[in-house]
């Protein structure tokens, strides 16, 4: 409808990249095949190329084990076990190589799983692990001649990949709850918005209704037009149709208001009770109500008519009580079957 604003009743959250997705996967794969690509070229710079074969076996195992961890956070299992398969492979492959390089690739392969560790939230693990790398390392280095200082820059040199991650992990998790926090006042702002239009519109509805049991009737007043006694009449069985609309909604049904009208212009009080609000008529019931409250609002001559939806959960869902010169009693079980009546003359 033209000049109507719209509002979306479940805001768009922003999210962070997945970390846990099929490019993050792909990327990992794509750098382990270049890890083994330069792993392979350097075979003439080891003393045995089957350390390397090894080597790159245990390192697709560690990725193969961090792509399957599903988890928002990686597991304390998988965790150890890339820490301890990292060190292994590097106290394998240290004594291995013959020169620096590309032959020292699995240093900078165990700094990159503790680097994707810390981005998955294991930080603590991820430093451990790096510093058990670097006293591999360092191990290799104090038993060799004249390699203690390649050593300790090998290990200064991959250190920022780690703190890397472990900032950028530290930066997600600042980010992730300023747009939770933005997520929430947004949903906030939604629903105040849905619950004004809401009100508004039972404000709209509550005067539409006014003005159509007593509109030209107060229009009258205000005219200044005198009211006959069936003017009157009708003003006092619109009150009651008013406060019907409010302490029983459920029987606010076009075919019990006509019912019921028609009955207080004959002079019959009806009392319309709804103990049952705001829990909801059921759907299937609603005709067995209808029914049995135009039948005995119509037939009723004299005295008071009480219609009272009973609160859920018991095994009545409604009683209709006809209390004049005849005493009439009308019981609807919440599940359908034939209702109990009882007349008393």
């Amino acid at each position: 409808m033209a000049g109507v604003k719209r509002y979306s009743s479940t805001p768009q959250r922003l999210e962070l990249p997945e970390l846990r997705g099929r490019g993050a996967h792909l990327l990992i794969w794509i750098y382990f095949i270049t890890m083994s690509a330069l792993a392979l070229l350097s075979l003439d710079d080891v003393d045995s190329p089957t350390i390397v074969y090894l080597s790159v076996a245990v390192f697709g195992a560690i990725w193969f084990a961090l792509t399957n961890d599903t988890g928002e956070r990686v597991s304390v299992r998988v965790s150890v076990f890339v820490i301890a398969a990292s060190v292994f492979t590097t106290l394998l492959s240290s004594w291995n190589a013959i020169h620096g390089g590309f032959s020292q690739w699995y240093v900078g392969a165990g700094a990159l799983a503790m680097f994707y560790l810390s981005l998955r939230g294991r930080d603590l693990f991820a430093w451990v692990g790096f510093a058990a790398i670097g006293l591999a390392a360092i191990a290799w280095g104090l038993t060799t001649d004249d390699r203690l200082i390649e050593a300790i820059l090998l290990v200064a040199r991959q250190a920022p990949i780690v703190l890397v991650g472990s900032l950028f992990s530290f930066g997600m998790k600042r980010t992730s709850k300023k747009l939770e926090n933005v997520h929430e006042a947004d949903t906030a702002r939604v629903a105040a918005e849905a619950g004004a239009l809401a009100r508004t519109a039972e404000r709209s509805r509550r005067l539409a209704a006014l003005d159509a049991a007593v509109g030209p009737q107060l229009q009258r007043i205000a005219d200044g037009t005198e009211l006959s006694d069936n003017d009157r009449h009708e003003l006092l069985v619109a009150e009651a149709r008013l406060r019907d609309s409010l302490r029983a909604r459920q029987l606010d049904l076009p075919e019990i208001v006509a019912a019921v009208q028609r009955a207080r212009r004959r002079g019959i009080v009806v009392l319309l009770l709804d103990d049952r609000y705001p829990l909801a008529l059921p759907s299937e019931a609603l005709s067995r109500v209808i029914s049995a409250s135009v039948r005995m609002l119509d037939s009723a001559d004299d005295g008071t008519v009480t219609i009272r939806l009973l609160p859920a959960g018991r095994q009545l869902l409604s009683t209709l009580v006809a209390d004049g010169d005849e005493y009439a009693r009308v019981e609807l079980p919440s599940l359908p079957s034939v209702a109990t009546a009882a007349s008393v003359t």
